[in-house]
Order: structure tokens, then sequence, then C-alpha cells
């Protein structure tokens, strides 16, 4: 993860002076020789085995864990990252929209010779989205890999390090086996409270056997528009079609590992280093640098009470993750002059006229009630020093039910999914301990792990059984003939599709991205729209249109009747491609 991270990194601040063809190689070396520098002075020390729990039985349990987790994300990751064959490219579930975007993005920065920071779908912003993790998947693309591996290949890597550390960071706070898979189970099946009953009344309703409708679900059950469930699972939701969380999760687990370190040995250069992780997350994962800065804080007022003195070790830790931050968030900011449109939001989605105790339970359910008495029980003399671990992770939990961090509320989601990380390796702990307290415990604790796994469970299932078409054979026949007739920054003006080849696949920027990504990077886009407008009814010349200086007009040959098209003024301008389903026009702009 460090690795992957701290490369990518290296690899954008050499691009930002340097071309490509300067800077990855540069990186290369760089990191080489920062790699043997840090190995030489402990080359003989080799680090000490800690015996697992359950000896052989232990390690059974991981490697079969490890084996499940890795078919199911590998194969999941395999169908969604956007294969091709002949008859076009595809995906399936949430990433067929957010794909569009990274897509846009990943194809735009491979196609130049040095780091562009524009924001390829809204031409002529600034690129504040936390790009990195598309950086690096980019550098393939430029290489010669295709779109596919350059998103697999990352993505499979990262998520199966998140749940290598997951099982990690539960093994250094419990110290068992059974424990950290208990977590990192129910973690992967996190899902709004509500998808067990809504799935029991669907089958219930559909007249087919059990086995009948699991094997064609009618839909996902923790995405719940009717009910307003909106806890959606966090493989299907999250580490599959946000790419940017993956950096995310798995960095803010290595700085758990390092402050866990930290913490134990009294060594400072956890602290250091964990600081420095911390700093470098905005331009990441900025949901993750919130939720990692309120651990840091934990961890400094922790030390006060327990050392009764000046935590300067905490404090450095903490200037160095700020000092880092601190020109990244000031990009993300005011780079184009809107912030992030950050605002009080009580009640997290819940609707208007809605119950917010209705809500809450609709999307929560039992384990809300986790989250509100885990503290209780861990004010017990034996387990009172955890309460470091988990407070912090349930203030995040309430900030988020008072304040939306972007003007798309649902992305507090990406806040939320640490209570759920947190409370869920605690579930693992507190069951091992029922357990050994009581074998009939099982009793209670295996419906209730069912309650709260089902709905991910089917989230997961559904997510198997779909397969969307991303681009046709036309799309794809289209963004060959822009990489090889156009430039890398030629100005295209069209409608805003989420999965339109002109950038997803070709490269270029758009005047028009899909309106849902610009509203929520709180972006004004009245203007684009008109623009948009006007072209698509002849009026090139309109000052609108020449605002944003576009070389050519795609238009489909069914685009969404939303939009008037006047097809005989259209007929009037020079065509630049045609095939049977786009038509470029060429404008006065184009080169």
């Amino acid at each position: 993860m460090v690795g992957l991270f701290g490369w990518t990194w290296l690899a954008f601040l050499a691009a930002l002076v340097l071309p490509y063809r300067l800077a990855v190689p540069l990186t290369v070396g760089v990191s080489a020789l920062a790699a043997v520098a840090l190995w030489y002075p402990c080359r003989r020390a080799w680090p000490g085995w800690r015996p697992l729990e359950g000896g052989r039985s232990g390690w059974v349990l991981w490697g079969l864990t490890s084996l499940g987790v890795t078919a199911l994300l590998g194969t999941l990751f395999w169908t969604h990252s956007l294969p091709a064959d002949s008859t076009g490219v595809y995906t399936a579930g949430a990433t067929w929209g957010d794909f569009g975007l990274h897509a846009a993005i990943i194809s735009h920065l491979a196609v130049f010779d040095r780091m562009p920071m524009d924001l390829p779908v809204a031409s002529g912003a600034h690129l504040t989205y936390p790009f990195l993790v598309d950086l690096l998947s980019a550098l393939y693309l430029r290489e010669g890999w295709s779109l596919h591996l350059s998103l697999l290949l990352p993505g499979v890597l990262l998520a199966l390090a998140i749940c290598q550390l997951l099982l990690s960071v539960s093994l250094r706070l419990f110290g068992h086996v059974g424990a950290a898979v208990s977590g990192l189970v129910l973690f992967l099946l996190t899902g709004s409270a509500a998808g067990l009953p809504v799935a029991y009344a669907d089958w219930r309703h559909g007249g087919q056997s059990l086995l009948g409708f699991l094997s064609h679900l009618p839909r996902d059950y923790t995405v719940l528009s009717a009910e307003n469930g909106d806890v959606t699972n966090l493989v299907t939701d999250a580490l599959l079609p946000q790419r940017a969380i993956l950096f995310g999760f798995g960095v803010a687990l290595t700085v758990l590992v390092l402050l866990h370190a930290a913490r134990n040995t009294g060594e400072r250069r956890y602290l250091l280093l964990g600081g420095v992780l911390i700093g470098l997350l905005p331009m990441a994962h900025p949901h993750t640098f919130i939720t990692c800065g309120a651990v840091l804080v934990a961890f400094t007022v922790e030390a006060v009470l327990r050392q009764r003195r000046v935590p300067w070790s905490h404090l450095a830790a903490a200037g160095i993750a700020l000092a880092l931050a601190a020109p990244q968030l000031a990009w993300q900011q005011l780079a184009n002059g809107g912030g992030t449109g950050g605002r009080f939001r009580l009640g997290w989605m819940v609707g208007g006229g809605e119950s917010i105790w209705a809500f809450w339970w609709t999307n929560f359910g039992l384990t809300g009630i986790l989250f509100i008495t885990l503290p209780l029980l861990l004010l017990r003399p034996a387990w009172r020093h955890y309460l470091v671990w988990y407070l912090p992770f349930l203030g995040i939990l309430a900030v988020t039910q008072v304040y939306a961090f972007q003007p798309f509320e649902y992305d507090n989601l990406k806040m939320i999914y640490y209570a759920y990380l947190m409370a869920g390796l605690f579930a693992g702990f507190l069951a091992v301990q029922a357990y050994r307290a009581s074998r009939w415990s099982l009793v209670l604790l295996l419906p209730a792990a069912l309650v709260v796994a089902v709905p991910g469970a089917l989230s997961l299932t559904h997510e198997f059984q779909m397969r969307y078409q991303f681009a046709d054979t036309a799309d794809v026949a289209l963004a060959g003939w822009v990489r090889a007739n156009t430039a890398p920054d030629d100005v295209f003006i069209g409608t805003d599709r989420p999965t339109e080849p002109v950038a997803t696949l070709g490269g270029r920027s758009i005047i028009l991205g899909y309106r849902g990504w610009l509203f929520n990077f709180n972006l004004p886009y009245a203007q684009r729209e008109a623009a948009v407008s006007a072209a698509l009814q002849g009026r090139v010349d309109d000052p609108m249109v020449r605002r944003f200086a576009p070389g050519y007009l795609f238009v489909a040959a069914n685009e969404d009747k939303s939009w008037t098209i006047d097809r005989n003024s259209l007929a009037r301008l020079p065509v630049a491609y045609h095939n049977a389903e786009w038509t470029v026009y060429r404008l006065a702009a184009a080169r």
C-alpha cells in the first residue's frame, strides 16, 4: 500500500515539472534508491514473528478467508473494470456511471506529454477531484496497457491489500483470527438494514422458489430509493466504482497500524510516518484525511491524559500532516472559486417529513444500536484502553449526521463507512468474548449476524448477475478516430452522457460532462448547458458557445429528448467524422 501510494505521489510531483518520459524513470530511480537506503542499515535485523492464536487452525482460517476474498474481489474487478470484446466495452452496477468520470480522467492524463491539471469533463475548470489513483492507471495506459488492465491491476491489488490490512489491525488490537475474519466479513457485507425485510417481501410476492429468487435478484437490496435506504454495500458501491477510496481505506488502515505500533512501543518514528501519510491524503481521498485527522487528535488527547505532559511526538506528527495537506486543501477549495459546497444538514439524508428515528433504523438497524452501545461496553476496566480506538469513529459518524461535506450529501457515506469498519472489528471481538463465555451465545450471535449481513450479501449476489454495456462498437470507433485525428488539447461540445466516448475513451476535454458530477464538484454549469443547447441548434457562433472555444461538436443519432436538436441547421456544418451512431462536426476553433 505504501509502495503504490508513495510511488504515485512521487510520479505526480515529477510530472508537474517534467514530461512523463523523464518523470517516470526518475520516479523509478528515486524509489529504488530510497528502498535500498531504508533496507541497508537493517539488512541483518530480521523481523520477529509473533505466534498466531489458534496455531495451525488460525493459519487455515486466515488462508481460506484470503482465498475466498481474492476470488470474490478478483472476479468482480475483472468483470467491472471495462473489459472489451468484439461487441464493445462492459461493466456493471454503480461502476457504469462512476467509471465514466474515472475513464475520462485516466484517458485525459494519458494522452498528454506531461501532467495536465484541467478537469476533462468541464473544459476550462481546474482538476480538484482526488485523482491520484487515476494517475497511476493513466501511467499504465500511457505505457501500452489496455484501459481494462490499467483499471484492474491497481484496483484489485489495493482492494486485497485493504482486506489484509484490516485483518492486521484486528489482530494487533485483539489477537484473535476469528475476531479478525468476523470483522472483515461484516465490513464487506455492509448495507442498509431495511434490505432484509424488503427482500423478503419481494420474494413472497414474486411467486418464486427461494433458489429461483436468489438466482435472479430483481434489484440491489442496499440501494432502497422508495424506503430511503442509503447505506449501500461497501464492495458494490465503494471499492468497485469509487476508485479514490482504494487509496483512502488502504492508507487509513496503514495509519492505524502505525498508531498502534507507536502506542505500544513509544517509538516516535511510527507517529511521524503516520503524519506524513495523513498529510498526503487530500489528493488521494479527502474524506479519509478528515477521518485520519480525527483519529490522530484522539490519540493526542489520550497521550496527554495518559502521560500527563505535552505529547511532542503527536504534535509533530500533526504538524507534518497539516503542512503537507495545506497546499492540497487550498487547491481543492480555491482552484475553481466555489469550494466543496459543504453545509449543515441535520439527519444526513433524511427525507422531508420523514421521522429521523425511522430513517436511522431503516439505514443502521442493529448496527446503529452497536454504534451507540459500544462505548458503554468498553467502559469495563479490562477494555477501557480500546475507547481511543472507537470514539473518534463515533465522532465522525456524529458529524456526518449534521454536516454534508459536498452538495450531494450521499457522499458522507465515504466517512460513515469508517464507523462501520471499526464497529465491525469490535463486533468480531465481542462475539469471540461471548463465545468464550458460553457457546450458547451462538443462539443469539448467528441470527443477529445474519440480519446485519444479508442485505450486503444480496447486493454482492446481484452484482454478479449484472452486465452493462459501457460503450458499443460505434462508440469505440468514434474514440479511435478522436485519438488519431485530433490534438490532446482539442475541446469538444455535446450532451452530458456519463459514458460518452469522446472523453472516456478518447481522452479529450468536453464542455459539459454529466451534470450530476458537476453539481457534486460544486461547479456552476448553467452557461455550459446554454452553450450545448445553442450548438445543438446550429448556433455555433453564439457568444455562449464561443466562450468555451470548442473545436468539434459531437451529436448522437439518438440523443435524450430533453435536448432540442435542429438537424437541418447542423447539416450546414462541415462533417469531420460520421458512423452509424455518431456525427462529429468541425467548428471554427478546430485546427
